[in-house]
């Protein structure tokens, strides 16, 4: 056979795998495969109009548009890689092949059969470096990471989302008290009991507690809508935002801050970055045009110094955390005196001895202990996954 004939059968090979590979993807999106029950159950709560906190990866991974696309531009790719290593594979077996018929002929020292040979080697080589690539973007997929991030950021806003529910429920109280106040101190104004000063007193009351109304509303409504783009919700599905898990004190005892520090340093995003050679998630036109920069400068850009800047960060966040389980255990106990204070209140109340905005007072006094515990239970809550997240690479805020 002579090296042209055996250059147009390779091709041949190459075009008949890589359309082989084309059909096997195809037949892979054909409609008939029945999904798994779990796979139907979890799909089915996710879809439902509950966003519920254990569930934000997955709304995220699979709604989020960009994420969504990303994914699926990996996938594509992952497939043509593999497709092309193996046609690389075959063409590699037909140049051994002919090798060999070369070799029975002309001698295994032959040049024309090393060069075959050596075609083969390297096509075999070229194959296997794309399997390991796939393999390596199956693993640590960049946007995995940017995944995690995403993922952070929408905890952190559905912590604050329940932080404004728990204080619009001592704003609404207020605003009611305001209210009652505004009426009571016009009825008095008719009869004669109550001078102008108090009666703009209470309006002005009553403006302000609407105004802080207004702001707390504005917030829940900006905080909902952007949960809902992150997680692919339509703004107008009514979708219900399940409550964030309770903090776990217990949690404390166990964190390492040694151990954590190293393992943050080793797993943050932008220190991995760094350590590949092009620069804290620049491009290689960036890391080019910043070589001018002053040695100060270059010296704060040092993987050194941003693996101490972390480890400091890291004790900043532990730190943190110590201080929000002070004030939670605080709040705790103010909470539970205000508990036995509104008791209390409501036998006065039922014996006639409190009047009505008396009472409100009271039941206010109460919410206000009530929203603090939680308000606290939430900052120890998010402390911890702030914690949690830089030890998992995620770059988080430690002021």
């Amino acid at each position: 056979m002579n090296m042209n004939r055996r250059k147009g059968l390779m091709a041949l090979s190459l075009a008949a795998v890589m359309t082989a590979g084309s059909t096997a993807v195809a037949l892979a999106d054909e409609p008939g495969v029945v999904p798994g029950e779990a796979y139907t159950e979890a799909m089915a709560r996710l879809q439902d109009n509950h966003m519920e906190y254990d569930e934000l990866t997955e709304l995220i991974k699979n709604y989020y548009a960009p994420i969504k696309s990303a994914y699926s531009m990996i996938d594509t790719m992952e497939e043509d890689q593999g497709s092309i290593a193996t046609a690389m594979r075959v063409v590699a077996d037909d140049y051994m092949s002919q090798a060999d018929q070369l070799a029975d002929v002309l001698g295994s020292g032959n040049p024309a059969v090393m060069q075959v040979v050596g075609g083969a080697r390297m096509l075999r080589s070229s194959a296997g470096s794309m399997d390991r690539a796939i393999e390596r973007s199956k693993s640590g997929r960049s946007v995995d990471r940017q995944v995690n991030m995403i993922v952070s950021g929408a905890e952190t806003l559905m912590n604050q989302y329940e932080y404004y529910l728990a204080q619009r429920t001592v704003v609404a109280k207020a605003l009611e008290i305001a209210r009652t106040a505004q009426a009571i101190q016009q009825t008095m104004q008719a009869q004669g009991l109550a001078v102008d000063a108090d009666v703009l007193s209470a309006a002005a009351q009553l403006s302000s507690a609407k105004s802080q109304m207004e702001s707390i509303d504005a917030g829940i409504d900006q905080i909902y809508k952007t949960l809902c783009y992150y997680t692919g919700w339509d703004k107008g599905a009514d979708t219900v935002i399940g409550p964030v898990p309770a903090a776990d004190p217990s949690v404390i005892g166990t964190l390492d801050l040694a151990s954590d520090k190293e393992t943050a340093v080793n797993n943050n995003y932008s220190l991995i970055s760094m350590r590949s050679g092009s620069g804290a998630g620049m491009s290689d036109f960036q890391v080019r045009t910043t070589k001018g920069m002053t040695q100060k400068a270059n010296k704060m850009r040092t993987v050194d110094y941003s693996e101490d800047q972390l480890r400091s960060d890291m004790q900043t966040l532990y730190d943190t955390i110590l201080e929000k389980k002070a004030a939670y255990d605080s709040a705790s106990t103010a909470y539970q005196s205000a508990q036995l204070t509104w008791n209390a209140a409501q036998i006065q109340r039922q014996n006639g001895t409190l009047s009505q905005i008396q009472f409100m007072q009271q039941e206010l006094a109460y919410l206000q202990a009530q929203s603090g515990f939680k308000c606290a239970d939430l900052n120890l809550q998010q402390a911890l996954r702030n914690y949690q997240w830089a030890v998992k690479g995620v770059s988080v805020s430690a002021g």
